[in-house]
């Protein structure tokens, strides 16, 4: 799917921002280890080449392995359940709750402890092609009611629920944008995650 294809159909008028549920998207399987990885969102060139890919994995095992497609890097972001050390070639690093981490590789390892909470550990992971600009996100707290900009894309709450164009996004949901104009947002106080076209948010 792709928001590119969208936008070149030739409807000039809004689009209404699409909920999307993480319980409703298939499952498939991580390259190696138990566990599963559902795609949210994959925002594609006219030629359908990748621009970035949205997933949520859920990691059951010990170890994981998530491989990308050639020539992509990828942000790890933890979400829930016991922490996950993410390794690539060069370091590994425990990954907190809504913490960051880059991996400059189309591999990712992900470990957990042996000795360990019951339970699956949750990540997102934003995949994007490496020799081009990658999308712009953001992990912030609102507060008070806000706009997301023009060239907001995706959003999703890691806590919290907020209202965009009346629209609800609570946890394991998302909210997929028309990046053509700005939105309003609603929230008493939730933790988002937004992803955004490369260039498009103004400099801090």
């Amino acid at each position: 799917m792709s928001i590119a294809a969208e936008e070149d159909s030739g409807d000039a008028g809004r689009v209404p921002p699409r909920s999307i549920r993480f319980a409703d998207l298939p499952r498939q399987s991580l390259d190696q280890g138990r566990g599963s990885a559902r795609e949210v969102w994959a925002d594609l060139d006219p030629d359908l080449t990748l621009r970035w890919q949205l997933r949520v994995l859920e990691i059951k095992d010990s170890t994981g392995l998530l491989v990308g497609p050639a020539g992509t890097h990828h942000f790890v972001v933890g979400l829930a359940g016991p922490q996950v050390a993410v390794r690539n070639t060069e370091s590994s690093r425990v990954l907190r709750r809504d913490h960051v981490m880059p991996v400059l590789s189309a591999m990712v390892y992900f470990e957990r402890p042996k000795l360990r909470p019951p339970g699956a550990s949750s990540l997102i992971v934003l995949t994007f092609a490496a020799a081009s600009e990658p999308p712009e996100f953001a992990i912030r707290t609102t507060q008070t009611d806000t706009v997301l900009t023009a060239g907001t894309q995706l959003l999703l709450t890691l806590r919290g629920s907020v209202l965009v164009d009346g629209v609800e996004v609570a946890p394991g949901t998302a909210l997929l944008l028309d990046p053509g104009r700005s939105h309003p947002l609603q929230a008493a106080s939730a933790q988002l995650l937004t992803v955004h076209r490369p260039g498009s948010q103004p400099e801090p």
